[in-house]
């Protein structure tokens, strides 16, 4: 798991199981004309999450997206090249295997794990919403 971590700190930004996988999929695919839906579906991550780590892949530098007039769909291309330091052939590397994935995985989990942290307050508030009547039987 030590070097799972040395080398997504040496790739950057990435936080979210999602950002992973859409890199090593950029990676896969270095020229992909798809619609942001068909991405979600094809890697089984909510349309939400996948903008957000497509937003993150594309400020990052690491893909570029190309708007299609033609088509629902945009060109979507890797653009780290050479510039990688060698990262990106480690990350495919290691992602290849079960236990490469998984030890990718858990390097990320201690960010995402706290942005999913639940708010005790909300977490404090009663289960039970009922009136008096109603508990008593006299209420739907």
């Amino acid at each position: 798991m030590e070097n799972a971590r040395r080398l997504l700190d040496r790739i950057g930004p990435l936080t979210h199981p999602c950002d992973l996988d859409l890199l090593i999929f950029f990676a896969r695919h270095s020229h992909t004309l798809l619609a942001s839906e068909q991405l979600a579906v094809l890697l089984g991550y909510e349309f939400k999450q996948l903008a957000a780590s497509l937003d993150l892949l594309v400020g990052a530098g690491f893909v570029t997206r190309t708007p299609n007039p033609t088509h629902d769909a945009d060109m979507f291309m890797l653009a780290v090249g050479d510039a990688t330091g060698g990262w990106l052939l480690d990350l495919l590397h290691v992602a290849s295997t079960r236990e490469g994935r998984l030890a990718m995985l858990g390097a990320l989990k201690p960010e995402s794990a706290s942005q999913a942290t639940p708010d005790p307050a909300k977490e404090s508030q009663p289960d039970d919403q009922r009136s008096d009547k109603q508990r008593k039987g006299g209420g739907r």
